[in-house]
C-alpha cells in the first residue's frame, strides 16, 4: 500500500531554515530592484490556457469551459500584463516580481518541479542601455545574496538565425540545429554547402570561451549589419558591467534559445561548482495592437540561488521569557537576533535553550551565549 504521507516527485516540504534564507534573499533582490525604479507587481497562479507551453499543469475543465492551467513561467504573464492593462502606460515600464512556479517535467540540471522565481523586465525600450541596466542589477543583487565565482554567459539569437535562415530544407534545418545543440561541429559543417556560411558556422563555434580570449578577433563574425550591430553591444555590456575579481564573461554563440519568446541578447548567469543556472535572461518582444515592442528581462532562479550562497546562517536565536518587555525584544531584534519566547517554566533555562535550537539566552538582563 502506497504510503500517503509522501509527495510527487519533484516537490518538497520546505520544513529546514533554508525556507527563512529565501525569504531573506528574496526580499534583497526585490529591494534592489525597487530601489532602481521597478514596481513590483504580482500575477495569478492560474491562467488562461493558449498552448502556452508543453512543461505545465493543465486543469480539468468541462467541455465549453474554457482550459485554465498552473503558471510554469513568470515573464509571459508579464507579457499580457504589458500589453493589456499597461497597454496606454507611458514606456518604458520597469517591472519587478517574485512567486513560485509548476512544471510538469524537472530536467537534469533542475529536476526540482516547483521553485521560487524573481525577476525583473523592462518593457518598451530597445536600448542597450536597458539590457545593461537589467544585467546590471542582476549581477549585484546576486553578489549581494553572497554568490561567488559568478560566470556571465553571453549569447544571441542572431547570429544563428543568420545561418538558419538560409536552409529551406525542413528536415536538414532540424538536423542541423540538432548538431548545433549536440556541440557536434563536424556534422554541423557538413551539412553546410555555402563557403561563407561553413565559414560564419566555423568561427561561431570558435568563438567560445572567455571574453577577453576572444574579444580581440570578435570582429570575424561581423558579416553583415544586424551582426556588427550586435557585436557592439556584447562589447557595451562586457565594458559597462563591473565585474569583481573571479568573476567572469563567456561567450557562446552555439547555445540555443530554451525560451520560444527570446529574440535577440540573452544572457546566464552560473556559479563555480552549482548545478544549473542561478538566472536568466533576454531581449524578446510583446505584440501590442499590431505593434512589435522590444523588452527585456532576467529570472532568478531561488532553489540553485540557495545552493550558490557563499554566506552562512549568521542568525542567532535567543530564548527569552514570556513576560520580557517589548523594548528588550525590539533591541535584540536590532542586533540580527530572533526571540524565541518561552511559556513554560524557565528555571533550566540553559537545557531549554538547547532543547530549542536556541544560540543565546536572555538572563538577569544579560545576553548570554550557550
Amino acid at each position: 500500500m502506497a504510503n500517503k504521507l509522501l509527495i510527487p516527485e519533484g516537490f518538497k516540504d520546505h520544513v529546514d531554515f533554508n525556507t527563512n534564507v529565501e525569504h531573506e534573499y528574496k526580499n534583497k533582490i526585490i529591494d534592489i530592484f525597487k530601489s532602481n525604479g521597478f514596481d513590483l507587481v504580482k500575477t495569478p497562479l492560474l491562467e488562461f490556457y493558449k498552448n502556452n507551453s508543453n512543461n505545465c499543469f493543465l486543469i480539468d475543465s468541462k467541455k465549453k469551459e474554457p482550459k485554465l492551467f498552473l503558471r510554469d513561467d513568470i515573464t509571459p504573464q508579464i507579457i499580457r500584463i504589458a500589453s493589456s492593462r499597461f497597454n496606454n502606460k507611458i514606456r518604458p515600464i520597469k517591472l519587478c516580481y517574485y512567486g513560485e512556479v509548476i512544471r510538469k517535467k524537472g530536467s537534469m540540471l533542475r529536476p526540482e518541479r516547483q521553485f521560487l522565481q524573481v525577476g525583473s523586465e523592462i518593457i518598451g525600450s530597445d536600448s542597450i542601455l536597458a539590457d545593461i541596466e537589467i544585467i546590471s542589477l542582476a549581477y549585484k543583487s546576486l553578489k549581494k545574496i553572497g554568490i561567488k565565482n559568478i560566470t556571465l554567459e553571453l549569447t544571441s539569437n542572431v547570429f544563428l538565425d543568420n545561418i538558419f535562415s538560409k536552409i529551406k530544407d525542413l528536415k536538414k534545418l532540424k538536423k542541423l540545429k540538432i548538431f548545433i545543440k549536440q556541440k557536434d561541429r563536424k556534422n554541423s559543417l557538413n551539412l553546410i554547402k555555402n563557403k561563407r556560411d561553413k565559414l560564419f558556422l566555423e568561427n561561431l563555434f570558435n568563438f567560445t570561451g572567455n571574453f577577453n580570449d576572444l574579444i580581440d578577433n570578435i570582429n570575424k563574425l561581423s558579416i553583415s549589419d544586424e551582426t556588427n550591430k550586435e557585436i557592439k553591444n556584447i562589447k557595451k555590456i562586457s565594458k559597462m558591467i563591473n565585474f569583481k575579481r573571479n568573476d567572469q564573461i563567456f561567450l557562446d554563440f552555439t547555445e540555443f534559445n530554451k525560451k520560444n519568446y527570446h529574440d535577440g541578447i540573452k544572457f546566464t548567469f552560473f556559479a563555480k561548482n552549482v548545478r544549473g543556472e542561478i538566472a536568466s535572461g533576454g531581449r524578446y518582444k510583446i505584440n501590442n495592437k499590431s505593434k512589435d515592442e522590444s523588452s527585456v528581462g532576467f529570472t532568478c532562479f531561488m532553489d540553485t540561488v540557495l545552493r550558490a550562497s557563499s554566506f552562512e546562517n549568521c542568525s542567532k536565536k535567543i530564548l527569552i521569557p514570556f513576560e520580557t518587555k517589548d523594548n528588550i525584544k525590539k533591541n535584540l531584534i536590532k542586533k540580527n537576533f530572533i526571540v524565541f519566547s518561552l511559556f513554560e517554566d524557565i528555571s533550566d533555562i540553559n537545557k531549554l535553550a538547547k532543547k530549542y535550537f536556541c544560540s543565546h539566552i536572555y538572563k538577569n538582563k544579560r545576553i548570554i551565549k550557550i
